[in-house]
């Protein structure tokens, strides 16, 4: 997977969202570099995680659920982001996002900023920065990365 491309991507599908910065783009890029090293689209050792974001289905539908569903003007943006029709996101269902979530790189890219944008604190700026925010939010606490390994894969 060219990188580059992958920047340029994620560049354009958050500005289709209106949720570009470059902040916001960075932290997407380093998540997805992270979570997948830009190879796996699903979860080693057959985990449920997907995407290059290593999304899991659930967390998909809890943010369409409990975020866009009160949002109808972004639900729309996204869907027309994703190329993904609006009924997936009216009725969601976890097969149906681990489906998407995997093939679709846009809708990865999409649900990997819309779970940083449902944080109430605003987007990290240095790399130190990023990290923690990751690891807190994304992550987890009781995730498997570690600063040494979210270093070694970003630089």
């Amino acid at each position: 997977m060219s990188e580059k491309q992958l920047k340029d991507l994620i560049d354009r599908v958050l500005e289709k969202l209106d949720l570009y910065s470059k902040d916001a783009a960075d932290l997407v890029l380093k998540t997805m570099k992270v979570e997948s090293q830009l190879k796996y689209i699903r979860q080693l050792n057959n985990g449920i995680a997907v995407g290059m974001g290593q999304c899991e289905p659930w967390v998909a539908v809890d943010c369409v659920t409990n975020y866009l569903s009160y949002r109808p003007d972004l639900m729309k943006k996204v869907a027309e982001a994703c190329c993904v029709k609006l009924s997936y996101f009216t009725n969601p269902q976890e097969k149906d996002w681990a489906w998407i979530l995997e093939t679709n790189i846009s809708a990865m890219i999409s649900f990997v900023r819309l779970h940083y944008r449902r944080v109430p604190k605003a987007l990290p700026k240095t790399l130190d920065e990023q990290w923690l925010y990751y690891k807190k939010y994304y992550n987890t606490e009781q995730g498997k990365a570690t600063h040494e390994h979210w270093l070694e894969l970003i630089k």
